[in-house]
């Protein structure tokens, strides 16, 4: 069995140990890796189970198999990226997928004051985190979803859980706790967040971190972020 590669499968295309691939994964198998029936590949139902399945069904049409062994990853430790919309479209997904690769539950893509507003592909958006998951062979999927503005984000979050801003003009360093306490996370677009913004977050008891002395890119204060939360 080839363990390089981690294919999905959702999980209602699972049925008594039985699976069709979908057909962006049928194509890998079949065309790129030209599996035949009776080979092994490894599959994920991004609900935290990997799967041994032996190919029963390999053709033009249709991929199928059979599970032959589950491996059952616990949930992971909760963290939600709330990440300002980068207007360049290879630059969001970049960030969303570093995002997936380094550990994130869920993520909250925000029409932020600064980010102002730009219509999302969500199936660009679903394939990317996909994506990550098989590059990452992370068996959990994270979640995503779209908010109109950071007061919406932070009404809904910040009860819940402790909320963490990154933003480049704050002195001192923020002491991470060191646990896994659930997150939110919250890294600007492309100019950070408003002053306004950032005003309602410290009248919310909201934590503010600095990244450093270099004014960073968006896409790269998420893998600071997520990397300084890795390793509290």
């Amino acid at each position: 069995m080839d363990e390089h590669f981690l294919f999905y499968v959702p999980p209602e295309q699972i049925k008594q140990d039985r699976l069709q691939f979908t057909e962006d994964e049928a194509h890998h198998i079949a065309r790129v890796l030209r599996k035949q029936p009776g080979d092994l590949v490894q599959v994920t139902d991004g609900v935290g189970n990997t799967m041994d399945v032996k190919l029963i069904v390999v053709d033009k049409k249709k991929v199928a198999g059979e599970v032959v062994a589950t491996y059952i990853t616990p949930a992971e430790p909760d963290r939600i990226m709330a990440l300002g919309v980068i207007r360049q479209r290879e630059r969001l997904e970049f960030a969303i997928e570093k995002a997936v690769e380094l550990g994130v539950t869920k993520i909250v893509l925000v029409h932020s004051e600064h980010a102002g507003r730009m219509e999302l592909k969500p199936k660009r958006i679903d394939k990317t985190i996909i994506a990550a998951i098989k590059q990452s062979r992370r068996p959990w999927l994270p979640a995503w979803e779209e908010r109109d503005s950071f007061y919406e984000v932070l009404a809904e979050y910040r009860d819940s859980r402790e909320v963490v801003m990154a933003h480049p003009d704050v002195e001192g360093t923020y002491e991470w706790k060191a646990d896994d306490s659930p997150l939110l996370l919250m890294v600007g677009p492309e100019g950070g967040f408003s002053p306004k913004e950032v005003e309602q977050a410290v009248a919310s008891g909201v934590k503010i971190v600095s990244l450093g002395q270099k004014r960073l890119r968006t896409e790269t204060a998420v893998c600071v972020m997520l990397a300084l939360a890795n390793y509290r």
